[in-house]
């Protein structure tokens, strides 16, 4: 019920995620929960794709979209517990740039996560609102009997610059 495209181009998007190629970026990482985590995750997104030469737009969309993304679990997820951790996986390739965040969270249900309604102006809520609007795919996948939760999330690349890949192989969706 969570992700926001229709169907087909869902379908798309989920083949070029499993399409990637071998020699794509791949960072994993065991983090706290924990506030002053988020300047290193952003940090590490600018390292994972320095090399495909993306617009400064598209790269602090990104930024702002995985760290909403962060702070909802340390905020929503674990309230502030700095003794837990999450996991996260950054892969980039010329055409893609996927996050996905592993965490703990019984009893959420992405389908609650209420709609913003943007005529009522007021401080916080606009998280899943902001990732929604700044990538091209988000799904929540939760396991009921264990409580984990998969957030992925896709920002599909057309890069003008990429080292390790040829641009004859970008794909483009929209």
């Amino acid at each position: 019920c969570f992700a926001r495209k229709n169907h087909s181009v869902r379908q798309k998007i989920e083949k070029i995620v499993e399409e990637m190629p071998a020699n794509a970026t791949c960072i994993k990482m065991h983090l706290r929960s924990s506030s002053g985590t988020l300047a290193l995750i952003r940090r590490v997104i600018v390292a994972c794709v320095q090399h495909l030469g993306l617009t400064s737009t598209t790269l602090e969309g990104v930024k702002l979209a995985t760290t909403e993304a962060c702070t909802n679990i340390i905020k929503h997820a674990y309230k502030f517990d700095e003794t837990k951790s999450f996991d996260m996986e950054l892969k980039s390739s010329c055409n893609v740039f996927v996050i996905e965040l592993l965490y703990s969270d019984p009893g959420f249900e992405p389908c609650n996560i209420p709609i913003r309604n943007l005529k009522e102006v007021r401080e916080g809520g606009y998280g899943v609102f902001l990732m929604q609007n700044i990538m091209d795919y988000v799904n929540y996948v939760t396991d009921t009997k264990t409580g984990e939760v998969r957030l992925q999330m896709v920002k599909i690349l057309n890069s003008e610059k990429c080292s390790g890949g040829s641009s004859e192989n970008r794909t483009n969706i929209k």
